[in-house]
């Protein structure tokens, strides 16, 4: 008895070798697609995390010498004041401004020092002073308005920002009726 063997050859025809081919470099296309996209997204965020970051210390800076300091003969309800001064009662005079995008601050009548990085650039800063006239019997009022752009990435972001701080005297609010 002989056993007949037939060949058979197994294997992919051309045909469905491109189609796989064709199926492959769509899902790599379209992984690849999300891919930058994600990459994107992470370098916007980050961008929007350093001007956040340095809006949020400028401010916060800005703030807690306000609170404590006299603000004296500075109105400016047109928000048209582009450097702060103050009397702080620890660090003399102190005085806020924006130079070349970056804020900056002198104390006791030194030199100015920058307090945000160069990775933003401040485009504007306005301060709206209310109630600092002597002998007005108001609170000084200050509202810091101002504008914060990336400098990096291929997007540039603006950001508005706006807080309102009030000064308060020391010496009135540690007296007794």
């Amino acid at each position: 008895m002989s056993k007949i063997f037939k060949k058979h050859n197994s294997g992919f025809t051309i045909v469905e070798m491109l189609v796989s081919s064709l199926v492959f470099s769509i899902i790599a296309i379209s992984i690849s697609n999300v891919f930058i996209q994600i990459i994107n997204i992470q370098r916007r965020g980050i961008a929007f995390q350093k001007i956040q970051d340095n809006a949020l210390f400028v401010t916060e800076s800005m703030s807690r010498d306000i609170r404590v300091s006299s603000v004296i003969d500075q109105e400016s309800p047109g928000c048209v004041l582009t450097t702060l001064t103050m009397t702080h009662p620890i660090k003399g005079q102190v005085v806020y401004r924006v130079s070349g995008g970056i804020v900056e601050k002198s104390e006791g009548g030194g030199i100015f020092n920058p307090i945000s990085t160069s990775d933003v650039n401040f485009t504007t800063m306005n301060f709206c002073v209310i109630g600092s006239v002597a002998n007005d019997n108001q609170t000084p009022r200050i509202a810091i308005l101002t504008s914060v752009q990336n400098k990096t990435g291929k997007e540039t972001f603006h950001v508005n920002l706006q807080t309102s701080v009030s000064s308060r005297s020391l010496r009135d609010e540690l007296q007794f009726p």
